[in-house]
């Protein structure tokens, strides 16, 4: 359950070529956000081009890696309806805001129910399982990883619980299990301590993000990517700011990066999303 079930080379391109992202955009994601996919889970919000008989429609989806019969395909999650926070209480809402999942009331249909809910800070939607989902879920890993009850209380609440169990080679090694659901299982095991499976399940793109043939850009959420030949001058200040940080002198990044850049600032793709 902690290995990875795909690899980069296996990823459907074609597919996801089909909905705009090129093999440029998806490899230069961070590795982190690689880390997440090929354990089977979701990518960030990532802007999507349909072709329609009209043209093309811009919106935003998330993706994850199948295996069927024919091989590895993609499936997409499409941006949801934002989230009224406010039917929680504040203590909840402290936690929900961080990203954990926690155990709450919600009301459905006149009725409450006890649910495990979680927020989607890409898509600003709630996202909930009732408790005995879930719960059924984290009993087998309790059973399967030896946890205790307290670890069992411990996940109603946002918490993490690592463990040591051998691997192939009977070396034992660490894993870190927390609540996610936005997880195909609704429970994440990722290798490594709590501060990995935070930055592997939580952490957010940066606001930019350089790969070998362009960059990410975050805006407030919203992904798009630049090729390195569009760059604009507050990218390129970006990329010279993040060489600074990491040691790499100005003049060397200017020799080998030769290219040239659009002068107009760059302009967020949430101000160009169609919606139809």
């Amino acid at each position: 359950m902690t290995e990875k079930r795909f690899h980069r080379e296996e990823y459907p391109l074609d597919i996801l070529g089909e909905f705009g992202l090129t093999e440029e955009m998806i490899l230069d994601l961070p590795d982190f956000v690689h880390d997440k996919i090929e354990m089977g889970g979701l990518s960030p919000l990532l802007p999507i081009s349909i072709k329609q008989p009209f043209g093309f429609t811009h919106c935003y989806a998330r993706f994850c890696l199948v295996e069927t019969s024919y091989g590895v395909e993609a499936l997409f999650l499409p941006k949801l309806k934002d989230v009224d926070i406010s039917q929680f209480n504040e203590h909840d809402q402290k936690l929900l805001l961080t990203g954990k999942a926690i155990v709450a009331d919600i009301v459905e249909d006149d009725e409450t129910v006890k649910a495990f809910v979680q927020i989607d800070k890409d898509t600003n939607s709630v996202v909930y399982t009732p408790t005995q989902i879930i719960g059924r879920n984290l009993q087998t890993i309790c059973s399967e990883f030896d946890l205790s009850g307290d670890d069992l209380q411990g996940f109603w609440t946002g918490g993490l619980v690592t463990v040591e169990i051998p691997d192939s080679k009977g070396t034992p090694t660490m894993v870190t299990i927390g609540v996610n659901l936005l997880s195909e299982r609704g429970v994440e095991i990722v290798p490594g301590d709590a501060h990995r499976w935070e930055k592997v399940v939580r952490q957010p793109i940066p606001e930019y993000s350089f790969g070998n043939d362009g960059c990410w850009i975050n805006r407030n959420g919203v992904l798009s990517y630049v090729p390195d030949n569009e760059f604009t001058q507050d990218i390129i200040d970006a990329m010279e700011r993040n060489a600074h940080a990491n040691g790499i002198p100005v003049e060397e990044l200017r020799e080998s990066e030769q290219r040239p850049y659009h002068q107009e600032s760059y302009q967020s793709e949430e101000t160009r999303q169609l919606t139809r």
